[in-house]
């Protein structure tokens, strides 16, 4: 009787109708809000706005460029920084699996450029474009002078 329950339980478990709504593990994760809060951020629409990329490219990318500023400035600096970018988490979080713990040097913003299909020349793009927004945020010269040097 046991066995004739379980192998019902079973049948109209597995003939359930699943739909296209169903949990996913990028919804349970929240890479969905991760995506849309990436989408919507004022510097990845400055990016692809101004230089004709992918929301991933100018995420990636930026996120490249702030990873390598987030290790390298002051604590001071990096608060501002923190505070000036609108989910910059999410933008550093864009950088290609693998590669973000590697970001220490502009040559290793160039190979994550590289991998999100980038020339590398786009740097010298990208970091105007970043140090403008900054700049219309109010931020401090000293850190606008700091992400200047570093991303020369």
């Amino acid at each position: 009787m046991k066995k004739i329950i379980l192998l019902l339980c079973s049948i109209l478990l597995l003939s359930a109708p699943i739909t296209s709504n169903a949990f996913s593990l990028s919804t349970l994760l929240g890479s969905d809000k991760k995506e849309a809060a990436t989408e919507s951020n004022p510097i990845v629409g400055l990016l692809t706005e101004q230089l004709g990329i992918s929301t991933e490219q100018a995420a990636g990318g930026a996120g490249a460029l702030l990873a390598l500023a987030g290790n390298s400035l002051s604590g001071s600096e990096q608060s501002e920084l923190n505070s000036k970018i609108p989910g910059l988490e999410s933008l550093t979080s864009s950088i290609p699996t693998g590669m973000s713990s590697m970001v220490g040097n502009m040559d290793s913003v160039n190979t994550v450029f590289s991998a999100l299909g980038l020339d590398s020349s786009m740097v010298t793009k990208f970091a105007p474009l970043i140090l403008k927004y900054l700049t219309s945020q109010d931020t401090s010269t000293g850190l606008i002078d700091s992400l200047g040097k570093l991303w020369g």
